[in-house]
């Protein structure tokens, strides 16, 4: 089978070409356009300070999406790695920011950060791994658990909420 290749086909892009490419681009960006926030999203998730990081997998997609305008019911989200199990149930709270109540197994004592856009909030699980904070923004939220006696730190992916 022979192909035939359409006039101008060798030839470097001109006027016309542009204006086609521009159309199409033009065209898609009104169909699937790029959400608003991806950029901040991206940097949101890769501005970790430390190297030795341990990502886990979310285990449960449901109730990622928790709205303003969301029921007083809360919200369960597990993360599992090879080392940690985090359980986060997400609540609504007056003011319109969220309450994040979680547990780790293994259960220990490990400081826990919360970070958000506007910054991170700390605290630290108990002994039986349940920890909780308040106050958080709606947003990007990210889970980092320095867990005691090791070096490397287990983090939840970034997360809407």
């Amino acid at each position: 089978m022979t192909t035939v290749e359409p006039p101008g086909a060798g030839e470097p892009l001109d006027e016309l070409d542009f204006r086609l490419l521009a159309g199409v681009r033009e065209l898609w960006e009104d169909a699937d356009p790029m959400p608003a926030t991806l950029v901040d999203q991206i940097r949101f998730a890769i501005q970790l300070e430390d190297v030795d990081l341990e990502v886990m997998r979310i285990r449960e997609q449901e109730g990622l999406a928790v709205t303003r305008s969301a029921a007083e019911q809360g919200r369960l989200i597990t993360f599992d790695s090879e080392s940690l199990t985090i359980m986060v149930n997400v609540s609504p709270e007056p003011g319109g920011t969220i309450r994040l109540d979680g547990w780790l197994t293994p259960p220990a004592e490990h400081p826990i950060e919360v970070r958000t856009r506007n910054g991170s909030l700390t605290t630290t699980s108990d002994a039986e791994g349940r920890f909780a904070v308040s106050g958080v923004p709606h947003g990007m939220v990210q889970v980092l658990v320095r867990t005691a006696g090791r070096s490397r730190t287990v983090s939840t992916p970034a997360v809407e909420l």
